[in-house]
C-alpha cells in the first residue's frame, strides 16, 4: 500500500502562508519527564463506567478489559452489545434523555460501592451533557475521562464536520488525543478523511505536527485533561481551522486501536495521574470505508459503520439480532 502524503495550504493572516503538511513520517514527544502520582497497575484497579454505550464502545471495553480494569455499563437499551461483554456489570436504567436525574441518581449510588474511585466515559453526546451539568456533586467521587471542562453547547457534532468536509470534495483530519494534568500528551492518533467513489470514504492514519501542535495548544489553554476529539477541516479561503470538537469517542478509537494507540487506557491513566509509556502511532491504517445511511437521525449520524472485531460470543449474538431487528 503505497504512503499517502496530504498537504493543505493555510493562510493565518494576509501575506503569512503557512503550509500544514501531514506526511507519514511518525514524530512523537513527551517534552519532560514527571515523577509518577501512583504506578500504573495500581491505577487499573479503578473501575472504568460507561455511560450510554453503543457499538464503538465495546473497542474501549476490549481494550480495557486486557488491563483487568473493573468495568460498568449504564443503559437504558436491552440489546447493547456493551452489556453482555466479558467481565462488565451491567446496569439498565430509564433513557438518559427522558429522565437524567434518574442516572444522576444512579451514578451517585455507584460512588458509594464502587471501590477505588471510578473513571466516567460518556459515551453519548447526551451522557456527555449530564457529566457537564453534574460535574459538580459528581466530581467529589468520581474522575472524568473525557473533556467536559470546555463545553460548548452550539458545537457541531464530529461526524457531521467530517462529512460536510467530505461532501465539499475536501479531506479531514480527526485528532485524538490524550493529554494528562501535566499537560503532556501520552497518545494521540490523527485520522485523514478523504472523499473517494461514492459513498466511500479512505481512511488513512497520518503524522501531522503543525496541526497535532495546533489541537494541543488548543487544549492547553482550556486545562483540558483526558480524551479529546478534534476535527479540522480547510475553510472556504483553504485555511485550515477546527471545525469542531468532542469529548464522545467515536468509530475513530477503533481505527487508532488498529494502529497500536490504546486512548481508553491511556485517558484512563490520564485522569488517574498515573504514569503511562506513551504510544506513538504506527502510521499503518489505510481503509476503505462506505458511508453509512443517515437515515432519519441527520448528518450527526454514525459516518462510517466499522464492523466491530467481537470475541465475545454474547456481543456478536445481540449484534447480529439487532441486524436483523433493523431491517
Amino acid at each position: 500500500m503505497p504512503d499517502l502524503e496530504l498537504h493543505v495550504s493555510t493562510v493565518n493572516a494576509p501575506g503569512e502562508p503557512v503550509q500544514i503538511g501531514v506526511r507519514r513520517t511518525p514524530t512523537f514527544g513527551i517534552t519532560a519527564a514527571r515523577p509518577p502520582v501512583r504506578t500504573l497497575v495500581e491505577a487499573q484497579r479503578h473501575p472504568a463506567v460507561f455511560l450510554d454505550p453503543n457499538v464503538d464502545s465495546l473497542a474501549l471495553v476490549q481494550q480495557l478489559r486486557a488491563h483487568r480494569t473493573p468495568l460498568v455499563a449504564l443503559s437504558a437499551h436491552r440489546l447493547e452489545p456493551v452489556l453482555y461483554a466479558r467481565s462488565v456489570r451491567r446496569r439498565q436504567v430509564p433513557a438518559l434523555v427522558g429522565d437524567p436525574d434518574r442516572w444522576h441518581a444512579l451514578l451517585l449510588e455507584l460512588a458509594a460501592n464502587l471501590e477505588p474511585r471510578p473513571v466516567l466515559f460518556a459515551c453519548s453526546e447526551a451522557a456527555h451533557a449530564l457529566l457537564a451539568t453534574s460535574r459538580r456533586t459528581l466530581a467529589p467521587h468520581f474522575e472524568f475521562a473525557t473533556a467536559l471542562a470546555i463545553e460548548s453547547a452550539d458545537r457541531l457534532a464530529p461526524e457531521a464536520a467530517i462529512r460536510r468536509a467530505l461532501l465539499r470534495g475536501e479531506p479531514a483530519l480527526e485528532v485524538q488525543i490524550v493529554r494528562d494534568a501535566s499537560g503532556h500528551h501520552t497518545g494521540h492518533c490523527i485520522l485523514a478523511w478523504a472523499p473517494a467513489a461514492a459513498p466511500e470514504v479512505v481512511v488513512t492514519s497520518v503524522a501531522g505536527e503543525d496541526v497535532l501542535a495546533r489541537s494541543e495548544a488548543w487544549l492547553a489553554a482550556r486545562g483540558h485533561v483526558g480524551y479529546a476529539r478534534l476535527i479540522w477541516s480547510p475553510d472556504r479561503f483553504g485555511r485550515l481551522q477546527m471545525a469542531t470538537w468532542s469529548g464522545v469517542p467515536g468509530s475513530g478509537v477503533a481505527l487508532a486501536h488498529e494502529d497500536g494507540v490504546d486512548l481508553a487506557s491511556l485517558a484512563h491513566a490520564a485522569v488517574l495521574g498515573a504514569e503511562a509509556t506513551p504510544q506513538p502511532p504506527r502510521l499503518h491504517v489505510v481503509r476503505r470505508l462506505a458511508l453509512a445511511d443517515p437515515g432519519d437521525a441527520g448528518d450527526a449520524s454514525p459516518l462510517v459503520l466499522i464492523p466491530a472485531t467481537i470475541q465475545d460470543p454474547l456481543p456478536r449474538a445481540i449484534t447480529w439480532i439487532r441486524s436483523l431487528l433493523a431491517r
